[in-house]
């Protein structure tokens, strides 16, 4: 059995035997070659496939926010500004650091 997944009236997917909309053979092919064309997509930008017509339409991608450092880590990140080094922990920055300052 072919089928597709849509979601917020897009083709998210398309396959067989997979959970979605019973589609036809002759139906998979015609969107399996639409999603082979798929235009490049420009930055902070990609292409989803319209269910409704099996056009490409340009959709903003949301801002990522990255995640707020833990203090450990952004003392880790500070202590590595200051060395050089690229400790991956905060006792290790911390033992590279004193090492550094009793050599001066």
């Amino acid at each position: 059995m072919f089928a597709k997944v849509i979601e917020d009236g897009f083709v998210t997917a398309i396959g067989i035997g997979i959970v979605g909309a019973e589609i036809t053979e002759p139906e998979y092919h015609t969107i399996m070659r639409k999603i082979q064309s798929k235009p490049s997509d420009p930055d902070g930008y990609t292409y989803k496939l319209r269910a409704d017509t099996l056009e490409w339409e340009l959709v903003e991608l949301p801002s990522v926010e990255p995640e707020p450092l833990t203090d450990e880590e952004a003392l880790t990140r500070y202590a590595n500004e200051l060395t050089g080094a690229e400790d991956a922990d905060l006792i290790s920055a911390t033992e590279t650091l004193i090492q550094q300052r009793m050599e001066e």
